[in-house]
């Protein structure tokens, strides 16, 4: 880390006899390190204002413009969380990035990491149930499906779970006096929010940064079992949709076939076989048989008839899990991989600075710095891109978004 610039030296190289203001000298090496973390900075700034106006417009268009729905409600609840931490969160953090050793507010401070960690905890168990409610309607179609009410009770629970899994986080977090690396031989300390450093609090900040990092990973287990089994279920009906209609192409072929070919030997017997056939529909038992020869024709009619209306009713069936379930059900796969992948290195590099027991400033500096600090904040990625990936694959909310957007700029 260039921890002090020949400036700053110079301007600061005061006879320690005569004292040091230590204030001004703290100030200064804040400063550098805000232009250090200028990357940080803007890397949440973006996902800020993506993230606000994208959250927003799923709030509105699932929550006001489509039939409610288990699966909109619960996106809608997922919307909630991530406005909240575009909203409130990424605002403190661009400030905890700016006053690198100058964060003195203590309440804003553990109200940030509580929200964080209520918001991660809400949307993985959120995003558990969504996966529940895709598995019953693909894997146990025919079993009791989730209704709204039992959707608006799930949510409660969850939220009451997340908030007794992060209120720790209060206790935890906190503006914490840290030291200040620094070339000019004296002792400086500043102030950050981060985890306490305190030796006798240690064992706690272990335990609490294990049970998240192990929830994390039994929850990822859980929605991927459950993925791997929905999507295995789609394939095999996928599948077996493909071979029956298959068969039933193969079916009407022979039987249009074999339809015409009888008639082709009904017709060449007529001709020749006129007269007899004429006596024998006057006689009673030709009218016998005539009757049923066409109650014969009635009932291949009607199963023929009972055959097409079930194809139908098949095909109709197969379009609709193409072009709903089947969709919505790769946005939430989708939703889910990012949440995963966008939690894993901000989950690790914590669990590796409470292994180190210090201030990361003490044992990174310049770029490795920088990284640590947009890796360690890499959570916020999955509360910015979930309502863009709405966007790609639902066409209807797609072009919601950019009518909405053409009407902004007209007005």
């Amino acid at each position: 880390m260039d921890n002090l610039s020949s400036t700053t030296v110079e301007t600061t190289e005061i006879n320690t006899s005569t004292g040091i203001d230590k204030d001004v000298i703290v100030q200064k090496l804040n400063d550098e390190m805000a232009h250090l973390m200028l990357p940080a900075t803007i890397y949440i700034a973006v996902l800020m204002v993506f993230g606000l106006v994208g959250n927003s417009m799923v709030c509105y268009y699932y929550g006001f413009k489509t039939r409610r729905t288990t699966n909109s409600f619960f996106i809608v609840v997922l919307a909630i969380y991530d406005i909240t931490v575009c909203a409130f969160c990424m605002p403190t953090e661009i400030a905890d990035i700016e006053l690198f050793y100058t964060f003195e507010n203590n309440i804003a401070c553990k109200i940030l990491r509580f929200v964080n960690y209520l918001a991660g905890i809400g949307s993985i168990l959120t995003l558990i149930a969504i996966a529940t409610d895709r598995f019953k309607k693909i894997c146990k179609a025919t079993a009791p499906q989730l209704t709204l009410k039992t959707t608006k009770i799930i949510s409660l629970v969850v939220f009451g779970t997340a908030l007794l899994l992060s209120w720790p986080s209060i206790a935890i977090y906190g503006s914490i006096q840290v030291n200040i690396p620094n070339d000019i031989g004296i002792e400086l300390r500043g102030s950050d929010c981060t985890s306490t450093k305190d030796r006798q609090y240690r064992k706690y900040v272990w335990a609490f940064n294990i049970v998240h990092f192990l929830m994390f990973i039994i929850c990822s287990i859980v929605l991927i079992v459950l993925y791997s089994i929905i999507g295995r279920t789609i394939y095999h009906h996928q599948k077996s949709m493909q071979k029956y209609r298959c068969k039933s192409k193969t079916t009407s072929t022979l039987n249009e076939t074999s339809f015409t070919t009888s008639s082709f030997n009904v017709e060449s017997k007529a001709n020749d076989g006129v007269i007899q056939s004429e006596k024998a529909d006057r006689s009673p038992a030709g009218r016998k048989s005539h009757a049923g020869v066409n109650q014969l024709e009635s009932s291949d009619h009607n199963v023929e008839k009972q055959r097409k209306s079930k194809t139908k009713d098949v095909d109709r069936e197969t379009v609709n899990i193409d072009r709903e379930t089947i969709k919505l059900t790769l946005i939430m796969i989708i939703v889910t991989v990012v949440f995963i992948i966008s939690f894993l290195p901000y989950l690790s590099l914590t669990v590796w600075r409470v292994y180190n027991g210090k201030h990361e400033a003490e044992f990174l500096s310049g770029g490795g710095l920088v990284g640590f600090k947009i890796g360690s904040r890499s959570f916020l990625l999955n509360n910015t891109l979930n309502p863009w990936i709405y966007g790609i694959f639902n066409t209807k909310f797609r072009q919601f978004f950019f009518g909405w957007i053409r009407f902004t700029k007209s007005g």
